[in-house]
């Protein structure tokens, strides 16, 4: 189960990689060329925020099959082991964080009336949910914490 898991998120996270600039690219072009808030806009950004949130799932398990989330009760010990400061803390959390930002941004602007704002706030909360992702992920140079780019 826990190879399963490990696959589909790891190649989940290019789908979130892919959709979310999708979704930065066409709210930039829409903010930026004065666009009306279309259905193409909708679906990337439909696009991104599932994809964002059945990663999280995925990872939530993850985190329960591998038991990091039994390791709170030793976190003085976790927080001077880089590697396992990573897994335990950071990667989830940090991801949990954009995943926020990415959701923030979804709701923000669907509610708003104006094309202009819809496209500003998903570039905005879009940019910065992406980027946080990009920052937490184990990308191969990370050293201790590395994976491969590929399951």
């Amino acid at each position: 189960m826990d190879h399963i898991l490990i696959n589909s998120h790891n190649i989940l996270r290019w789908a979130v990689l892919l959709f979310g600039l999708y979704a930065i690219t066409k709210s930039a072009r829409g903010l930026f060329l004065k666009q009306p808030y279309s259905q193409n806009h909708n679906l990337s950004a439909t696009l991104f925020v599932a994809s964002v949130h059945l990663q999280i799932l995925i990872g939530f398990l993850l985190y329960i099959a591998r038991g990091w989330s039994n390791n709170f009760s030793k976190m003085g010990e976790i927080m001077g082991d880089s590697t396992l400061r990573f897994w335990t803390v950071e990667h989830i959390f940090g991801m949990i964080f954009a995943a926020a930002l990415v959701q923030i941004g979804r709701t923000k602007s669907k509610k708003s009336t104006q094309d202009s704002k819809k496209h500003k706030l998903a570039l905005i909360f879009y940019t910065l949910g992406l980027l946080t992702i990009i920052a937490v992920i184990p990308w191969p140079f990370r050293g201790e914490i590395a994976r491969s780019l590929w399951p």
